[in-house]
């Protein structure tokens, strides 16, 4: 445990001091837009596996709610090739961060994914698979507003990469729990009668999981519901929380940008 803290300790000093030489390089440079191009995936390489669409579909098949059309495997049997699609998009960001990033970005989408990866590796152990099939009424009946709530937070990002470099983090991180908080909710009530772990596993081992450690660290101070996220305005994208309840306010279509959270997750650290 405290080999892997320290590892994440080190990872945030890394975002830090990247995002300062990033904005440090910025200034001087005036050739932004090639720069431009390699933080949004195409690294100066004009081959078409380079383009970020490639990385975004592929994170919308490990991140699983948002992408609308996701099949959820109704036994073990099934569960074989929807772990086989889950690793194989894994490694599909990989090889894309590896070939196709700057550093600095591709120790972002490093990070991001140490989460991800924990997840699904659990998800397809034997034990794991069991665990899962266990809550997947739940995840049926629910799914459709877990989209909506993945579809704001990357609507939210997509925006929040647009702020002012000061104010970027606390407003990712307050979207990131503002994404759990609004994911609990069509569990709380829909499922807990019939189903009482279900939002643990859910909400926490899975939704939270997603964002791993290494967000709850660097968000430490910007809980949803706390003080300062309170005083911290988070673009709505879309969708907005009235009442508790997730809201369409606008067509998502304008607002959400990417299909995953990878491309402005990226942004937020990286655009000049």
């Amino acid at each position: 445990m405290m080999k892997s803290r320290n590892l994440i300790l080190i990872a945030l000093v890394v975002l830090a001091i990247g995002l300062a030489v990033a904005q440090r390089r910025g200034k001087k440079k005036k050739n932004q837009d090639a720069n431009h191009d390699s933080h949004h995936g195409t690294g100066g390489n004009n081959n078409g596996t380079c383009k970020v669409k490639v990385m975004d579909d592929c994170g919308a098949t490990v991140f699983v709610f948002g992408k609308r059309n996701v099949y959820l495997p109704v036994n073990e049997q099934e569960m074989v090739p929807h772990c086989a699609e889950e690793f194989e998009a894994e490694t599909c960001i990989k090889n894309y961060a590896r070939r196709c990033l700057p550093p600095f970005a591709r120790q972002l989408v490093g990070i991001l994914l140490l989460g991800a990866s924990q997840v699904i590796k659990q998800r397809c152990t034997p034990q794991g698979t069991r665990e899962y099939l266990s809550h997947r009424t739940c995840i049926k009946n629910t799914i459709t507003r877990l989209h909506d709530c993945m579809d704001q937070l990357v609507s939210s990002l997509d925006a929040i990469s647009s702020a002012p470099a000061d104010d970027r983090i606390p407003m990712a991180c307050c979207a990131f729990g503002r994404y759990t908080h609004c994911s609990r909710q069509p569990i709380r009530e829909s499922c807990l009668a019939d189903d009482p772990t279900a939002e643990e596993y859910i909400a926490v081992k899975m939704i939270k999981g997603y964002a791993s450690e290494v967000l709850d660290l660097a968000c430490q101070g910007y809980e949803w519901g706390h003080e300062k996220c309170n005083e911290v305005k988070i673009p709505d994208g879309a969708l907005a929380l009235r009442e508790g309840k997730l809201i369409q306010v606008d067509n998502s279509t304008k607002f959400k940008k990417s299909a995953s959270l990878l491309p402005p997750f990226i942004n937020i650290f990286t655009k000049l």
